[in-house]
């Protein structure tokens, strides 16, 4: 990657959306892409920008009949076009998208945090990448796509996306205009549910992309696919440090659990309300917080987000975030309980 083109990834304007607070976004589009998928134009209600780089994320607080729940979606749009951002939002059987999904009309408000993450050029600079996605696991790919072009970056990249039938492929069309538009952007779709579906592996991976092992892997989807793909990266000599991945498809706390169940055990103090419960030293706060069927806003559960963000009074903790919290907050005091684990008793500010 040339001076030039790191320049043009990592371009700022001065008036920003606030990074460190909660601020409130008004809808004011939103279309079908394909059948249960949907992507919704936000903008910031006091007419700030909002800065992000291609690939990162935010947090919504999103209002729903069993309360308020926090959900972390891509930007899916240009990180050059930074008056409003599009996020798509695949319909499920959480609360979350479907209320959005229900609810989330023009003119309607909502709360969103961040942007937040590392993901894309910007975190792994490199002059070749292979962009992996399945499903709406493809929005962090459209952003950087989307970015480049609209930059002037002559990308060098090859995107394998999968769906389940051809007509679940979201943002196939524009994706052709990028085509012609970035003369050295290859798109290769896959489907897994017709009848001339081929399994995507290490075998498949290489054939599509030859020179797979010489460039950078950025991977979003399902946790099954993601595996499957750093395993088929890894093996075809990707190196560790020229592979990341995006995903909000985590373990459950009861799994954590159980992992733990024969490693010391730590005490974990709720200050405000005297709350207590036991936490294994190989267990995430988090996962032992929701556990003991206490409530803790959270999102990503995996240092990303900052949702989760709280103040430790005292003790002591192991904690691998992922840019969910600045070297600041945590010289302060304050951890991310989704990735921290306790080496003492602790007494957090709940």
């Amino acid at each position: 990657m040339t001076e030039v083109d790191l320049a043009l990834w990592n371009a700022r304007r001065r008036r920003r959306f606030p990074p460190d607070r909660w601020g409130r976004l008004v809808c004011r589009a939103a279309w079908d892409e394909v059948p249960g998928v949907r992507t919704f134009f936000l903008v910031p209600e006091d007419s700030s920008r909002i800065e992000h780089d291609p690939g990162q994320f935010m947090t919504f607080r999103i209002e729903t009949e069993a309360g308020t729940v926090e959900r972390c979606y891509t930007i899916a749009s240009s990180a050059a076009r930074d008056g409003g951002i599009e996020i798509t939002v695949k319909r499920q059987t959480g609360a979350g998208a479907a209320r959005l999904h229900d609810a989330m009309t023009p003119g309607a408000v909502i709360e969103a945090f961040g942007p937040s993450g590392r993901f894309g050029p910007v975190a792994w600079p490199d002059d070749r990448y292979a962009l992996l996605a399945a499903g709406s696991g493809v929005t962090p790919m459209l952003s950087i796509l989307r970015t480049a072009a609209d930059r002037g970056i002559d990308l060098d990249a090859v995107l394998v996306q999968v769906a389940p039938t051809a007509g679940e492929f979201i943002g196939a069309e524009e994706l052709q205009s990028l085509i012609r538009r970035m003369p050295r952007l290859s798109v290769v779709p896959m489907t897994t549910r017709e009848p001339h579906s081929v399994r995507l592996d290490e075998t498949v991976l290489t054939r599509i992309v030859p020179d797979l092992a010489e460039r950078t892997v950025l991977c979003c989807g399902p946790r099954g696919f993601m595996e499957m793909v750093r395993a088929a990266a890894l093996g075809a000599g990707v190196p560790p440090e020229r592979y990341g991945e995006e995903s909000f498809d985590f373990s459950s706390p009861a799994e954590e659990i159980a992992a733990g169940a024969d490693t010391p055990v730590r005490t974990v103090t709720f200050a405000r309300t005297g709350r207590t419960f036991d936490c294994a030293e190989t267990t995430t706060i988090l996962g032992a917080v929701k556990a003991a069927g206490l409530p803790l806003p959270s999102s990503c559960a995996r240092g990303m987000c900052g949702t989760c963000k709280t103040f430790k009074h005292s003790g002591e903790v192991t904690m691998a975030h992922d840019g969910g919290i600045r070297q600041r907050e945590i010289d302060r005091g304050f951890i991310l309980p989704c990735v921290s684990r306790p080496l003492t008793d602790i007494v957090l500010d709940c």
